[in-house]
């Protein structure tokens, strides 16, 4: 991969962590980073070369020299945090459509990210579905018919599991993690400390349950395809947990149960 950056960047850049030895590019085996190294140290700079919509990292420093924890340096994306803004219903499913495709984007595009640190997340169990089901019928936000039909769809999609491809993914898709326009143009995907290897339907997870469709949709549409059916199960499953799990620990925010168990039962991820 050909750099882009000027010599005087990457030397400042290293000069302010305190390094003056001669350093050199070296051939990169992803697509992620453009890669610097004097004869003791490695300097990875975020390339935009996956087209992913993204602040661009400036700089990361572990040595913790200059303080006592890691830290990285970003572009700054001015614009709102989805989470943050008042739009239509229009624009705001726009946006999440906007997110769709760029997760197809990120999905098939970034295939290599090396991780010599291990920082990247490794994807573990789900939380268990009897044990949420059960504290939520305790604490009486779910009654016991609902919870017996989410249940049902919940069980375990043997066939599904076995289809699923890990991808990269960016872990925590929610609308705080989310930079747009006033208008809801969508700009950025922030806080990536959750990416790593997974399940591409684990990114649908963390979204509210009315955009998904048009997530789903923007999906499909930049991948040329349209989820197949084990996809979906695996979609609903780890939807229908993730809000499960969210009100079993903020036991304080509203819950529509009827939405969840509705969500559930229907299985679709193209309509609610």
């Amino acid at each position: 991969m050909t750099s882009v950056l000027p010599q005087d960047v990457i030397a400042a850049i290293f000069a302010k962590h305190g390094i003056s030895a001669a350093w050199e590019p070296l051939v990169s085996t992803g697509i992620a980073n453009w890669v610097y190294a004097t004869r003791d140290v490695v300097l990875r700079v975020a390339t935009d070369a996956a087209g992913i919509l993204t602040p661009r990292m400036i700089a990361f420093d572990d040595t913790r020299t200059s303080v006592d924890r890691p830290f990285s340096l970003w572009e700054r994306i001015h614009g709102a945090t989805l989470g943050r803004i008042t739009l239509s219903r229009e624009a705001r499913l726009g946006t999440w459509r906007a997110v769709g495709r760029e997760m197809a984007r990120i999905h098939r595009r970034v295939t290599v990210c090396p991780d010599p640190r291990g920082y990247l997340d490794v994807a573990g169990e789900q939380p268990d579905v009897d044990r949420l089901l059960a504290t939520l019928v305790a604490a009486g936000r779910l009654d016991a018919r609902a919870a017996s039909d989410i249940e049902v769809a919940c069980r375990e999609p043997g066939e599904a599991v076995r289809a699923m491809h890990a991808v990269f993914t960016h872990g925590d898709l929610h609308a705080m993690n989310i930079l747009c326009e006033e208008g809801g143009k969508l700009l950025a995907l922030i806080d990536w400390g959750d990416a790593g290897w997974a399940d591409p339907i684990l990114d649908f997870a963390s979204m509210p349950l009315d955009v998904i469709p048009s997530a789903v949709a923007g999906y499909e549409a930049e991948a040329g395809e349209a989820l197949d059916a084990a996809a979906c199960a695996r979609l609903v499953r780890a939807k229908t947990v993730s809000a499960l799990d969210h009100f079993v620990r903020h036991p304080e925010r509203d819950m529509d149960s009827e939405a969840i168990r509705r969500f559930a039962r229907n299985g679709s991820v193209r309509a609610l």
